[in-house]
């Protein structure tokens, strides 16, 4: 589907338009150099390539911006090859966090992230719903790459911890990421359903399962790091979107045609 049929009339246009009825979540886009500043008060724009980025403003319209206020642990700004834009992440400390979003209205979520991966040596963390995602946490998510001994990992929380894996074994490249969770549903295959550069991956785990009941919680997001403190993402991040709401399939299709677009992933 077209992304140009997800507009509305007289609304916003796509992407803005998967949060037009009311849905929380947040979008964050790199390429766009009036949601970036170097600071995390948001007072000194950022200009080049090579700067901080201290905040990144939420283009869903909901106000849910990231922000890192230690200055040695914020992503730089960067561009590939292919001219386009880019949140580096150093693997060691940097990392971003919003404030609680308040997703408990729903028990279904959508993510899309267009990233890359830099490096197979640890367990990371490019999304995250609460400071970590299990039943200590009820209504939490997770997209993890990587995950030793997997590629791409998915964490569900409900009232129990559910998780699903891509494939086998750890890899690096671009990618283009999508996950639909669903808590209420009785199995972790239909709780977790991933898709990856536009698929549906040809080999996936469930590693554990399913998420039991409830709906998401009121939880920071945090970006490229654990809860701020663990397990550093080493990699690059195009775009970020989370919808806290079901996504159709042409939604679906059409948020990950648009993430490539910013990404070249395929």
């Amino acid at each position: 589907m077209s992304a140009l049929l997800l507009m509305f009339d007289d609304g916003p246009p796509f992407p803005r338009s998967l949060f037009a009825a009311g849905e929380q979540g947040i979008w964050l886009d790199p390429s766009d150099f009036s949601t970036l500043f170097q600071d995390a008060a948001g007072t000194t724009p950022v200009t080049a390539v090579g700067q901080p980025v201290g905040k990144i403003l939420d283009k869903s319209g909901r106000g849910n911006h990231a922000t890192q206020s230690t200055g040695a642990s914020r992503p730089t700004l960067q561009q590939d090859s292919n001219g386009l834009y880019y949140l580096s992440f150093d693997g060691t400390d940097d990392g971003m966090a919003t404030p609680s979003i308040n997703f408990t209205g729903t028990d279904k979520m959508t993510v899309w992230a267009g990233a890359q991966s830099a490096s197979t040596a640890a367990t990371a963390i490019i999304a995250e719903l609460s400071s970590t995602t299990g039943a200590g946490n009820p209504g939490s998510m997770a997209v993890l790459w990587p995950r030793l001994p997997y590629a791409v990992n998915f964490g569900l929380a409900g009232t129990a911890a559910a998780s699903r894996s891509t494939s086998a074994s750890a890899d690096t490249g671009l990618r283009v990421i999508s996950c639909a969770f669903d808590i209420s549903s009785a199995s972790t295959v239909d709780e977790i359903k991933p898709r990856v550069n536009g698929a549906a991956p040809s080999l996936l785990t469930v590693d554990a399962g399913p998420a039991g009941t409830g709906n998401f919680g009121n939880y920071p997001l945090y970006i490229g790091r654990r809860g701020g403190t663990s397990l550093p993402f080493n990699g690059r991040l195009y775009q970020l979107i989370v919808r806290g709401a079901e996504s159709n399939a042409g939604q679906i299709a059409a948020t990950e045609a648009y993430v490539n677009a910013k990404t070249r992933a395929y």
